[in-house]
């Protein structure tokens, strides 16, 4: 039986302009999950090699966004060589930033991507899927009979959410919608330029009856090939968690992979569909309560970060990336 292993999860990018952090706290609770696990530290990207020296992992996670100018990893990779770690990249911003894929593909034994189409094109030997997924502390909700809204939504006000919500106007004006965060546009019906903090979120989710799922179009270095993103977003496996229904705007049917449609989650591509599903919750609360029960079971199951991080050791071990297991 090989030796119970050390795992250094550290960011891929200075906590100073790193605004998803808090993620790297889930990815290590997903290691300490493992039996395979002895012990787990995490760390920012500026502390990393000082702490691997230290600590001496057999695998060094570098979780995040590579984009920054200031995110460098050649002093890590000097120390995965010198103690024979394996360095792992898991990306999760990917198809939006993919053009700087080149700083990690020389360096990297193994790299992780959130999203299944961006995978395809890595120009490396040792590249596999994975989506981020929630965490059964931080996300988790007990159930709430008691709904404070019908419909709530929260994340950024990009061009295409404004413009979906624009349309369904007129769809959703029979309910009480919440829609929260940051840019959005004057006009853009039922929005509040207001953030909520990260463990506020799934108390949000918990008590809207419907939680909206709409897909980010903003490229900031996605030039080369232009990819369309495949994978649903990390918010969807959270809000599953918190216990609300999700209505998920169909890009992509790659989210059928996560979640049964009908029983786990509802899908919609007009706002007449997107009206439909509202009235059925409000007139079925013991469906729309089965809906939601049946997607935070399905993510405690399927879709947790110890889900996750077990597939970083079956795929580590497997390729051979482990090098140091004494």
């Amino acid at each position: 039986m090989s030796a119970p292993l050390k795992v250094l999860v550290c960011g891929a990018s200075p906590d100073s302009i790193n605004n998803n952090a808090v993620l790297r706290g889930y990815v290590a609770n997903g290691f300490r999950a493992l039996e395979q696990v002895s012990e787990v530290r995490t760390s920012s990207l500026e502390s990393a090699e000082q702490i691997a020296r230290i600590f001496e992992p057999q695998i060094i996670v570098v979780f995040g966004s590579c984009m920054p100018s200031t995110s460098h990893y050649l002093g890590l990779k000097e120390v995965a060589l010198d103690t024979s770690a394996c360095l792992a990249f898991w990306l999760h911003d990917d198809p939006y930033e993919f053009d700087f894929a080149f700083k990690i593909t020389p360096l990297a034994d193994v790299i992780f991507s959130n999203d299944r189409w961006a995978t395809t094109h890595y120009a490396h030997p040792n590249v596999h899927h994975l989506p981020l997924a929630a965490d059964p502390v931080a996300h988790v909700r007990p159930w709430n009979p008691h709904k404070a809204r019908d419909v709530f939504f929260c994340g950024v006000g990009f061009p295409n959410r404004a413009a979906l919500l624009h349309d369904c106007a007129e769809a959703l004006a029979p309910f009480e919608v919440s829609v929260l965060g940051s840019e959005w546009p004057t006009g853009t019906p039922f929005t509040q330029n207001r953030r909520i903090a990260n463990d506020e979120l799934p108390d949000w989710c918990a008590s809207s009856l419907a939680t909206l799922n709409l897909g980010r179009r903003f490229n900031l270095a996605n030039s080369r090939f232009n990819l369309e993103a495949s994978t649903p977003g990390p918010r969807t496996f959270e809000a599953a968690a918190a216990g609300t229904v999700q209505c998920f705007f169909v890009e992509s049917l790659e989210i059928e992979r996560y979640y049964d449609e009908g029983s786990e989650i509802l899908l919609f591509d007009t706002p007449a569909e997107l009206r439909q599903l509202i009235e059925m919750l409000r007139d079925e609360p013991a469906r729309a309560e089965s809906i939601a029960l049946a997607a935070r079971e399905r993510t405690l199951r399927d879709h947790t970060y110890a889900n996750r991080c077990a597939r970083v050791l079956d795929v580590v071990i497997s390729s051979g990336a482990l090098r140091n297991n004494h």
